[in-house]
């Protein structure tokens, strides 16, 4: 059986969600005070934006959808760098146990760049066409019967 595809299997969809794990440990050893609450919500929110908007770009059917979500996605990225900068000059965060969530940063805005150029390129060429397979989508009740099975051939 052939595997899935979708943005669970998007290298760079991976590596975001691995950094928002990673921004969400490094959240949980901030002392507990107003302040670092504040930090701490602002830091979750942009590193987990940048995965689900990866997510929310693949699923739509225009490329300028999709590259408007992945150029959300890397103004996300771009945040949870600065966040990153704003806990070593806070004392959380030594400069060496920064430099690999930075280098991190810095490679998936580079990835989610060049999908954004091979996107506007699609749309420039005229070339860009949406296409899904034919898969079947199905919304099930309770006993896990179809409801309302249908493909995506029905709808071209």
């Amino acid at each position: 059986m052939a595997k899935e595809y979708g943005h669970r299997n998007l290298i760079v969809w991976q590596r975001a969600q691995e950094l928002a794990h990673q921004m969400i440990k490094l959240t949980r050893r901030l002392p507990q005070n107003w302040a670092n609450a504040v930090l701490a919500r602002q830091m979750i929110t942009s590193a987990t934006s940048i995965g689900a908007n990866i997510a929310e770009g693949h699923g739509r059917f225009t490329p300028g959808a999709h590259g408007n979500h992945l150029s959300i996605a890397k103004g996300s990225t771009a945040e949870t760098d600065s966040w990153l900068d704003t806990l070593c000059r806070e004392g959380y965060l030594s400069r060496e146990d920064e430099s690999p969530l930075h280098k991190e940063c810095m490679e998936i805005m580079a990835m989610l760049t060049s999908k954004i150029l091979q996107l506007e390129q699609l749309e420039k060429d005229g070339s860009a066409k949406v296409r899904e397979e034919q898969s079947l989508y199905e919304i099930t009740n309770a006993s896990e019967e179809p409801l309302f099975p249908f493909t995506a051939a029905d709808y071209q």
